[in-house]
């Protein structure tokens, strides 16, 4: 039997129905499908949310033609514990679930790959299986975070080449200390996803804000909501570092004339000036010169 390398997991929630663009876009490169769901469905802060356990099982059923599927129901509230720290177990239980060895990917609902085939050709490259014993790497992506649904399209964070903003996608060793953070050396890749991070209705986006592992990282999350409340296509030009947690992380806002996910992502290919260049890459990957930086910073 081969052996399964790329496992990719996602958690499944209050917004499980953007699985439908996320889901497809790794399918046929993936080896084994993960779809981890509470139970109980409360999220991560004990917040009960709506789900259709009827269409979400016949969606699957009706996508997974290969069978590669396992949806792994547990409780992963614990009142104990706080959001982020439930983040972590749920991303544990279901890397525990999927078994060891391989490259492990955690890919949240709303984020979709631009390249999901060329980014399973650079892990392979890295390792072509790993088995746990290679020194520990996480391997990044580049996230260019859709910021508000408009009327026409979407208003979207525009960094500056090489500060784009980095989320931990794959790893060899599954371990979470923060969401999908942990202590292992970070490898940057020149891959992109789409997050569709806040770009929500209004309640949703107050469920989600009330609910993730980010629960605390606000300052005020009713101030926050009501800073977004306001943007459109008319003011966003205006908005500058404004990252709820790390404000130079988002800089400025862009607007992107499709509402489409597909055209989006063309669209961000063609206008979105999305390269990382060959020296930032080779410093930024280099283990020597992040210790460096990371000491003498």
């Amino acid at each position: 039997m081969q052996d399964k390398i790329i496992k990719v997991g996602f958690c499944a929630a209050y917004d499980w129905e953007l699985l439908k663009e996320s889901v497809p876009r790794i399918y046929h490169e993936a080896d084994s499908i993960c779809l981890s769901l509470d139970k109980d469905r409360l999220s991560w802060s004990g917040k009960p949310f709506p789900f259709d356990s009827a269409e979400f099982f016949s969606w699957i059923k009706n996508i997974d033609t290969d069978n590669k599927i396992q949806v792994y129901e547990d409780k992963f509230y614990i009142e104990s514990l706080t959001a982020l720290e439930n983040d972590n177990r749920q991303r544990k239980l279901m890397s525990d679930f999927m078994g060891k060895g391989g490259w492990h990917l955690q890919i949240d609902a709303d984020e979709y790959f631009f390249d999901f085939v060329g980014f399973k050709k650079y892990l392979l490259n890295i390792h072509v299986n790993p088995d746990g014993s290679e020194k520990p790497v996480n391997i990044f992506v580049n996230a260019v975070p859709l910021i508000k649904r408009t009327k026409k399209g979407f208003l979207y964070v525009n960094n500056k080449q090489n500060t784009y903003e980095e989320m931990p996608c794959a790893t060899n060793k599954p371990e979470f200390l923060g969401a999908r953070k942990n202590s292992h050396f970070n490898h940057l890749s020149p891959f992109f996803i789409l997050h569709e991070t806040w770009a929500r209705g209004e309640e949703e986006l107050l469920r989600k804000i009330n609910s993730w592992g980010h629960v605390n990282d606000f300052v005020s999350k009713e101030s926050y909501y009501n800073l977004w409340k306001a943007f459109d296509e008319f003011n966003y030009m205006y908005v500058k570092d404004f990252n709820y947690y790390q404000p130079e992380t988002w800089s400025s806002l862009g607007y992107l004339p499709h509402q489409n996910i597909a055209d989006a992502i063309d669209w961000m290919k063609k206008n979105g000036n999305l390269k990382l260049t060959a020296s930032y890459l080779l410093k930024r990957n280099s283990r020597v010169y992040m210790g460096l930086k990371q000491r003498f910073k």
